[in-house]
């Protein structure tokens, strides 16, 4: 289970809670790439996520963060492999009506990708809007680490 650190900055009366992040995947050892890390550069190594508050966290507690296994292959393939599949039917599709409308099969499996692939990212957006998947690509808070860390300005 992939798991973070986070600070609890708000808690919300329907048993979840906005949890302050660092960003881990912005700093993939970009170090040795001479040029730096664009987003440690700009000081966007921080995220604001809500959580399943699980735990009954509170305001300032360090929390535990984490998101499942299953949950995040899921959302892996339904970001990522849609899109293509879209494209690859689309192109099949496109060659075999580009026989049929008499047009080169070339032109037809271009227009066929591309109409699959704008196809495959509106399945995308569709799938990401339902609850079922909101619900399921939630992370939850799993324990608190330290208790009640002083934050100026932030309410519960």
């Amino acid at each position: 289970m992939p798991e973070n650190i986070g600070v609890v900055i708000k808690t919300e009366p329907n048993g979840t809670a906005q949890v302050l992040l660092d960003r881990k995947s912005a700093c993939g050892g970009c170090q040795s790439a001479g040029s730096g890390c664009h987003s440690c550069l700009t000081s966007a190594n921080k995220i604001q996520s809500r959580a399943i508050n699980a735990v009954g966290a509170h305001v300032g507690d360090v929390v535990k963060v984490q998101l499942s296994f299953g949950s995040l292959t899921t959302g892996a393939v339904v970001l990522y492999l849609l899109p293509v599949i879209g494209m690859l039917c689309g192109a099949f599709t496109g060659l075999r009506l580009a026989k049929l409308l008499s047009i080169a099969e070339i032109s037809g499996s271009i227009l066929g990708a591309v109409s699959g692939l704008v196809v495959g990212f509106i399945i995308v957006v569709f799938v990401d809007h339902s609850p079922r998947m909101r619900k399921k690509m939630t992370p939850t808070v799993t324990g608190v680490v330290t208790t009640g860390i002083p934050m100026a300005g932030i309410k519960g």
